[in-house]
């Protein structure tokens, strides 16, 4: 059985859902800190890029941090709501000539902002079921903050955890768990390691140069009803993984 465990993220991009289509069970991993960082160090659960006309652009949601220090995701809340209205024209004028616009709009971008929360973590996992649906994909009910799991400060032990509360044997992850995965602790547990091989396929795109790394939306935007024919999920065995080193796998150079 495979599990996937991710963090809730405003409308994800394409390789998310790949990753998401492989799992037999998927945790929304809700309680850990929320990145405090700018730039690089701000993460990808709190902003998105979509292509417009000038290239890729950001899509962000303003989190309340003023006084309030490290903070769960889960716990997390909107600064205010004026952020809609800007989110909504971004979207629109980089759209506004998509082939399929008025379907993603019925059936993720309304319903989306339509949205009456001020919780972050609620807004980005509806963000995540709405595309899914539309690519035929389901992400359950679980939310690690509701799982009764104790926080670990080592990160694979905690999702470690996971794996022994669904009896999963494969565990499928993105690269960025490459920096700490302690392979030694999920093969002495009989749990594989899995990465995502992203295939980053394109295919028609408004503005020029294909861009991989945007929002799924762009996808629905730009292939309709036909985009869950452009997810070809591939995940490879850390050991079979085909750059390495000091003896760990390792982001393919280029």
């Amino acid at each position: 059985m495979r599990l996937v465990v991710s963090q809730p993220m405003l409308l994800p991009w394409r390789g998310m859902f790949e990753m998401a289509r492989l799992a037999d069970r998927f945790v929304l991993y809700d309680d850990i800190q929320l990145p405090l960082g700018g730039g690089k160090g701000r993460g990808f659960i709190t902003r998105v890029q979509i292509k417009t006309v000038r290239g890729s652009d950001w899509v962000s949601l303003p989190v309340a941090r003023k006084g309030i220090g490290p903070q769960r995701t889960c716990d997390a809340l909107f600064v205010d709501q004026d952020w809609r209205e800007k989110h909504l024209g971004q979207i629109y004028q980089a759209y506004r000539k998509a082939p399929h616009r008025r379907w993603v709009e019925d059936s993720v971008i309304k319903p989306l902002y339509g949205l009456q929360t001020d919780s972050i973590a609620d807004f980005c996992t509806a963000s995540m079921r709405l595309v899914g649906k539309q690519l035929g994909i389901e992400f359950g009910e679980f939310a690690s903050s509701k799982m009764g799991i104790a926080p670990n400060e080592n990160q694979s032990e905690r999702l470690l955890a996971y794996c022994r509360y669904f009896g999963a044997d494969e565990y499928v992850t993105g690269l960025g768990a490459m920096n700490y995965i302690d392979y030694g602790l999920f093969e002495k547990a009989g749990v594989r390691i899995l990465y995502m091989d992203y295939t980053l396929a394109p295919y028609p795109q408004l503005h020029g140069d294909f861009i991989p790394f945007v929002s799924a939306i762009d996808l629905l935007f730009n292939v309709g009803p036909e985009a869950p024919a452009q997810l070809l999920p591939r995940a490879v065995y850390w050991k079979d993984w085909p750059h390495f080193v000091d003896g760990r796998p390792a982001r393919v150079p280029g």
